[in-house]
């Protein structure tokens, strides 16, 4: 495979992998990164070397020695780029190091300014070096999982028992296909134009003068900006990407066919005979390009490229929000899952990507977790649900479905169940399974409409979530708080044994005698401590490994832990980790209205954003708790609002269970980066109002006016 001008250097595994294979006309499927990110690596290969039909052969490339290594160690097919390469001017240098080295001060750097730019750079140097030794190249990121190996559906006619689905009959001619941060499934499916940011999740390069055309010109694109002084975390190689592949529609089909076939691309002359009126658009680049590294001279040429559908090449709102997995007509070729990206989560943070991760765990996407990890000490997960239809519906009839207290008042049940429960676990010494969790809302950066990303306004309402929208995956890590994802009993890795040795907690109500015990059941008195639970179940059933309780149950257990410093230490923890800093803005209440000359330190510009989330009532820290009741009626808040009606909300819980700030009700009540030119005229009409305050938003009808 090696031409002895290549830039690439191969590891034991991948030279004997590649010693027989031909390059041209052969797909490699790969990926990048370094080692900081190595579970995710063992991860990716995982569900590769699974998927059905085969994705082979595969190469990862190494963008540190460590990674290079420990892929030499796993038997892992890898590469990385010769340590003479300077990546910035593509010349080589003479260095000490054995490959190229790619070091950041972040382990994880997709929102690092400059070093993410960087790698955009070495991923570039790899697919140039890919594509000039003749392969097409399918790279995928680090957070796909592959389900299965049916990409060629989208991408290729080369195997002529297995052509293309119609409507791809043109994208698998296409010099490059990407997929898009596209929402609105039903657009996507007419195939026409490109309404959606380009995602380099996943990218398919045909081994064409028009893929290395728009490789060379994207390299040049992070070329251009090395030491500018604006670099932010959203100039990358993917934004940069986004401005590179642009065009308009190719229009006469059969003359583009002509030109392909030309140049050696597979195709029947017959490929466009019956293209149905969805088929995917392939657009044209209006400017040319030169396929080849900068002095060494060639012909400019334009390229051509398509976007990948949405169900097929699903993101994290697709799959995780709008459940296209379970959409009518999934199990369909045009519509069958594929792959899996995991975007548009939160928590992720420069250490490492937690909320990625999490919702890998909970898509049972995740298969690198060790075999304790489903095997360590007692489970304790909530049976049913965590609020009875009756509250849903008070709460339905109160608030609007555009009003996102709907979403603060039925998440401060689920709240409490989370608390209750990891309460119960802690105190039996065991770990907390996640109850499912729902949404009534979409949590969205900008103007919500009826809770709604307006992109999707087809979404159900409302839907199973995954933790991060809720809450911050990795404050729960940094703390060491032992969880499980709620799809956790039923993962496949989960041993038989420990899943069906589970007992069922119930607890009397108030005034009535506690059950005899059953077989596969417990049954206490009312108001039960917390504290006594684990000793009282272990006496009937000493070997149990999973204790589920229903909520009304759980709300009948006084909470107290045994001690005073226990509950307190307890109490610290829950307020860091239930607290969590997410706005909705409702247009439909002055959430997007940005005026003329608009200025955000401006609280009479201000926009109204609900924000959440606040954490629930804490677990009392006296030891008269259970005699008094105090620790079975806890006075609960109604909803997990924080700021009601605000741009920007300063209260945040700080790692030790601290609150930084009071809370405010609007924008004239402050807010951090308001000009404090703007203070006297804002506190001159606070005065006026009853209190000194704003008054506290009803959250059924709009506010007027919009501060």
């Amino acid at each position: 495979m090696r031409p002895n001008a290549s830039a690439l250097s191969l590891n034991p595994p991948a030279a004997a992998e590649f010693a027989a294979v031909e390059p041209l006309g052969t797909t490699l499927h790969f990926t990048f990164g370094t080692s900081s990110m190595m579970d995710f690596v063992k991860n990716w290969i995982h569900f590769v070397r699974s998927a059905q039909p085969r994705l082979s052969p595969f190469l990862v490339g190494a963008a540190d020695k460590r990674l290079l290594t420990a892929c030499t160690e796993l038997g892992v097919p890898a590469a990385a780029i010769i340590p003479e390469l300077d990546v910035w001017t593509y010349e080589r240098r003479s260095t000490r190091d054995e490959v190229y080295q790619m070091r950041s001060d972040w382990a994880y750097m997709r929102h690092h300014r400059s070093d993410f730019l960087e790698m955009g750079l070495v991923k570039v140097a790899f697919l140039w070096e890919l594509l000039a030794a003749g392969f097409h190249v399918l790279i995928s990121d680090l957070d796909v999982v592959w389900l299965n190996g049916h990409w060629r559906r989208w991408m290729s006619w080369a195997d002529p028992a297995h052509p293309p689905v119609p409507q791809a009959a043109a994208l698998a001619l296409a010099d490059v296909l990407v997929t898009t941060d596209e929402l609105d499934t039903t657009h996507d499916d007419s195939g026409r134009g490109v309404s959606a940011e380009l995602n380099t999740g996943v990218v398919y390069l045909r081994g064409t003068r028009g893929a290395k055309a728009m490789v060379q010109s994207w390299r040049k694109a992070m070329l251009r900006q090395k030491g500018g002084k604006h670099l932010t975390e959203n100039v990358n190689d993917q934004s940069l990407f986004n401005q590179v592949v642009s065009g308009g529609e190719v229009k006469d089909l059969q003359a583009w066919l002509r030109s392909r076939r030309a140049e050696g691309v597979a195709a029947p002359p017959d490929a466009f005979a019956s293209l149905p009126g969805n088929y995917r658009r392939v657009h044209q680049t209006g400017s040319s390009h030169e396929p080849c590294l900068p002095g060494a001279g060639c012909a400019a040429t334009t390229f051509t490229f398509g976007t990948l559908p949405v169900r097929p090449f699903t993101g994290g709102h697709t799959w995780f929000n709008q459940n296209v997995q379970e959409m009518d007509g999934h199990e369909q070729p045009q519509h069958q899952p594929i792959t899996v990206h995991f975007t548009f989560q939160f928590g992720d943070t420069k250490e490492y990507p937690h909320g990625k991760r999490q919702r890998a765990r909970e898509a049972a996407l995740w298969a690198v977790d060790p075999p304790e990890y489903f095997t360590e000490g007692i489970f304790v997960a909530l049976k049913g649900a965590s609020y009875d239809e009756e509250y849903k519906q008070q709460v339905y009839r109160r608030f609007p479905e555009w009003s996102p207290q709907r979403h603060m008042f039925m998440d401060a049940p689920q709240r409490q169940a989370v608390r209750d429960l990891l309460g119960l676990a802690t105190a039996v010494g065991g770990i907390m399974v996640m109850p499912k969790l729902w949404c009534f809302c979409d949590r969205y950066w900008n103007a919500l409409s009826k809770c709604r990303n307006p992109h999707v306004m087809g979404m159900g309402l409302p839907f199973n979530c995954p933790m991060d929208s809720l809450y911050l995956t990795d404050r729960w890590n940094d703390k060491k708080v032992k969880f499980r994802e709620h799809t956790f009993l039923s993962n496949p890795h989960m041993p038989a044994e420990v899943r069906a040795n589970r007992v069922t907690l119930t607890v009397a109500r108030k005034g009535e005698q506690a059950r005899p015990h059953g077989p596969d059941a417990v049954e206490l008195p009312y108001g039960t401590p917390m504290a006594d639970v684990g000793r009282l179940v272990r006496q009937s059933h000493p070997q149990f490994r999973v204790l589920e309780v229903a909520n009304a149950d759980l709300r009948r257990l006084c909470r107290w832990l045994g001690s005073a410093p226990a509950a307190t230490a307890f109490n610290a923890v829950l307020r860091y980790i239930t607290t969590e800093s997410s706005r909705y803005c409702p247009s439909e209440d002055g959430g997007g209205h940005f005026r003329a000359g608009f200025n955000w330190q401006n609280p009479f510009h201000g926009i109204n954003c609900t924000w959440g989330f606040h954490s629930p009532t804490v677990f009392p820290t006296s030891a008269d708790a259970c005699s008094s009741g105090a620790g079975i009626d806890l006075s609960e808040r109604s909803n997990s609002t924080t700021c009601p009606r605000q741009m920007l909300c300063d209260y945040h819980t700080l790692p030790d269970g601290r609150d930084t700030k009071p809370i405010t009700w609007c924008n004239l009540e402050g807010y951090n980066g308001m000009d404090q030119k703007f203070l006297p005229i804002a506190k001159r009409m606070l005065a006026s109002r009853p209190d000194g305050r704003c008054p506290y938003p009803p959250g059924d009808r709009p506010g007027d006016p919009p501060w």
